[in-house]
Parts: C-alpha cells; structure tokens; sequence
C-alpha cells in the first residue's frame, strides 16, 4: 500500500530559540527548523465565549514522518496559521508521528 501519497499538505515546524543581542539582551524568537508535508485533518472545533470574547479554539491533527524534529513546545505553520503543539503520539510500527495542535489566534508571525 502507498502511503507517501497521504503526506500531501505543506507544514512548516518552528521552535524558540534564544538570542543574544548586540546590547547583551537574551530574547526569544520563533525560526523555522524543518519543512515537510504531512497528513492533515480536521480533529474538532467551535466558537467559544471565554471572558467575553469569541474565541475559536480549532484544532487539528497532523501525521508526520518519524524522522521530523518536533517536539511539545514546536509550532506548526499550516495555510498561514500558526498552531501549538499540545501532544505527539510515536507510531513505531507505520514510521510516523501522530501531532495534536491547536489554533492559535493570537500569533501572527
């Protein structure tokens, strides 16, 4: 069975890293570690009221290869947004990674 065609979707893996400035300053800065295409699906999502506010926490759920470098504080980039990694599940057996994310709203890159 092929399943190199299922990985179909463009994903970008971000991660904070920390930097120095000229004036000694250490920050954070979000770069881009790895490009891949991965499986993509729809896991759930509605609109919310939280705090007076419409919120829509959307969340997605992306398979990637076992050999992508992502872990629990990674971001996604998909179609434009930005997603957190909230789990990852290793499937040994079909060589894949199973990424829960969830839609981040206020990020905009």
């Amino acid at each position: 069975m092929a399943w190199a065609g299922l990985f179909n979707e463009q994903v970008d893996i971000y991660d904070f890293v920390k930097i120095k400035t000229k004036q000694g300053i250490v920050s954070e800065e979000l770069k881009l570690v790895y490009s891949t295409r991965a499986k993509v699906s729809h896991a759930s999502g509605s609109r919310k009221v939280i705090n007076d506010q419409i919120q829509t926490p959307y969340v997605k759920t992306f398979v990637l290869r076992i050999y992508v470098p992502i872990q629990d504080t990674s971001w996604i980039k998909y179609q434009d947004k930005y997603y957190q990694v909230t789990s990852i599940d290793v499937d040994k057996v079909l060589q894949q990674q199973v990424v829960i994310a969830e839609l981040v709203t206020d990020y905009d890159g």
